[in-house]
């Protein structure tokens, strides 16, 4: 056997090896990523039936006020707020008896149909989102006096008090009583 058969014979074991390993890890690719959208779609199932549950929920209270509202005579607000109960009660059963893939479906073609509303809503929606995370972060620790923050290694001066342990001071022009 010639070097040249001998090289040809290498490299289409190393070509027929390279294309295995690939479609290997293509398979694997495919194999994780169906788990990762059946994981998905299970926390997602999950958060719609806490959803729905917290719907029917708020909806009982609404119920409830319109309830009493009837009972004192206010027949119109009582309506008004009997219809908003009915309303929520008709979206907490169709969140609860819808799946992941239905609204998927139903938001993409709401997007298709209303793109401006659609991008709108998701920048609303952006906003939102993030100053409820903001709003629910961790505050700041401030170290006691003359201890350096960790975060910046500012050690606050002995004279330094915190607004919180300062006595009130009453202003200028006032009496004292």
């Amino acid at each position: 056997m010639s070097t040249k058969e001998n090289f040809e014979r290498e490299a289409q074991s190393a070509s027929d090896k390279l294309h295995e390993a690939s479609d290997t890890i293509k398979s694997s690719a495919h194999e994780y990523a169906d788990e990762a959208k059946r994981t998905a779609n299970a926390y997602a199932e999950q958060g719609m039936a806490t959803a729905a549950g917290r719907l029917n929920d708020f909806a009982s209270a609404v119920r409830r006020a319109s309830d009493e509202l009837n009972q004192r005579d206010q027949d119109f607000a009582a309506r008004l707020v009997s219809h908003a109960a009915s309303s929520l009660e008709d979206i907490a059963s169709s969140v609860s008896h819808t799946s992941m893939d239905e609204v998927v479906t139903s938001v993409k073609g709401f997007a298709r149909r209303n793109p401006a509303v659609f991008v709108g809503g998701a920048v609303l929606a952006g906003l939102a989102a993030g100053r409820f995370l903001r709003a629910s972060g961790e505050r700041p620790h401030y170290p006691p006096t003359g201890q350096a923050a960790p975060h910046t290694g500012y050690t606050p001066p002995a004279s330094y008090t915190p607004q919180a342990a300062r006595p009130p001071v009453a202003p200028a022009n006032s009496t004292p009583k």
